[in-house]
């Protein structure tokens, strides 16, 4: 691995600014849109053949939690077994838990809440809360990503730049 890719995943999990480790995840080829909150020491697998065929999209609005894995392959051996790797698509407005993995080939839905801890292996709808290990449905909500973001910080709009 090249000295610039590794210094890019090290600025990605652990730079003090929000906005860096956005920039440093985007410059590794992440699809980020305009974050809530993007916590520190979060792992995007920026180094696997899987991240540049199949991507990581984070949309608008989103709010990840600090020391999140977030993984487009699932095996070491890549490509070894059928359905192990594959594209993570986090919708609009969802939000992440802290200490929460998540698997290849996974969609979390729009505004779709997964607790700390958790594992997701599989797609959660939107408008649903979802915590374990597995991570399964528990529950479902009808609060929209605006409404989060005005009790979060009122009437100011904060973004990320970018």
């Amino acid at each position: 691995m090249s000295i610039s890719k590794v210094l890019i995943r090290f600025l990605a999990m652990y730079a003090p600014s929000q906005n860096v480790r956005v920039a440093m995840y985007r410059k590794a080829g992440v699809k980020i849109g305009r974050p809530l909150v993007f916590g520190s020491h979060i792992f995007i697998d920026v180094t696997s053949p899987a991240l540049k065929r199949y991507g990581v999209t984070i949309e608008d609005d989103v709010i990840l939690a600090g020391y999140i894995y977030i993984l487009t392959h699932s095996n070491i051996l890549y490509g070894i077994k059928e359905g192990e790797d594959g594209p993570v698509i986090i919708k609009r407005g969802a939000r992440i838990g802290i200490n929460v993995t998540i698997l290849p080939g996974v969609i979390i839905g729009e505004n779709a809440v997964i607790g700390a801890g958790s594992v997701v292996t599989k797609d959660i709808p939107d408008n649903c809360i979802a915590a374990g290990v597995p991570a399964r449905v528990i529950g479902r909500h009808n609060f929209k990503a605006n409404d989060i973001h005005h009790w979060l910080y009122g009437s100011k709009s904060v973004k990320v730049k970018g």
